[in-house]
């Protein structure tokens, strides 16, 4: 009989602590780089649809990487050789040819998902907190989307100027991450 009152809590106290696991499967994700110069806007497409990942909520305030994407500066799509090249010249791609992008501390507060960020490029790392995550649907269906901007001048990176500087690069980038459920 104790065996038996022993077994039933174990079974209802792991029940309890597999209902409180969140997760959400990421199918599909997208980085989109985009920048305003002194002739118009550009935007650098980065897509990943072979590693499919499983985002845990953080239950631990600090709590190791929930997703690391190293995602490859030639792997990223501008439109036209051109760009593709000056995207890659600007940030370095010779020297450091890799971005590194971590979330960490993913949680849910109310309908809202909230995380802290991790950009590694050319060598130094930002963290960006708190950043907000919104569900939003299109015709495949429902993704997490966010939006950051980051300066080129914090790590490091010259805005390339051509035409003799007649067109400039703004020091700010919009980065928008897109993860496909």
């Amino acid at each position: 009989m104790q065996k038996l009152i022993i077994i039933i809590l174990l079974g209802l106290f792991s029940s309890v602590a597999l209902t409180g696991q969140e997760y959400l499967v990421v199918m599909r994700k997208t980085v989109l780089i985009k920048g305003k110069t002194s002739f118009g806007r550009f935007s650098c497409t980065y897509q990943n649809e072979q590693d499919q990942d499983t985002v845990s909520f953080s239950k631990v305030p600090n709590a190791e990487s929930l997703m690391d994407l190293s995602i490859p500066v030639a792997s990223f799509d501008c439109g036209n050789r051109m760009l593709d090249r000056d995207f890659g010249k600007t940030l370095r791609s010779e020297e450091f040819p890799h971005i590194e992008v971590k979330l960490d501390d993913f949680k849910r507060i109310g309908q809202q998902y909230f995380g802290d960020i991790w950009i590694m490029l050319t060598g130094k790392k930002m963290k960006m907190e708190h950043i907000p995550f919104d569900i939003n649907k299109d015709e495949e269906g429902e993704f997490l989307f966010s939006e950051i901007t980051i300066s080129l001048d914090y790590f490091d990176l010259s805005p390339p100027k051509k035409l003799f500087g007649l067109v400039k690069v703004q020091d700010e980038l919009i980065i928008e991450l897109s993860l496909k459920l």
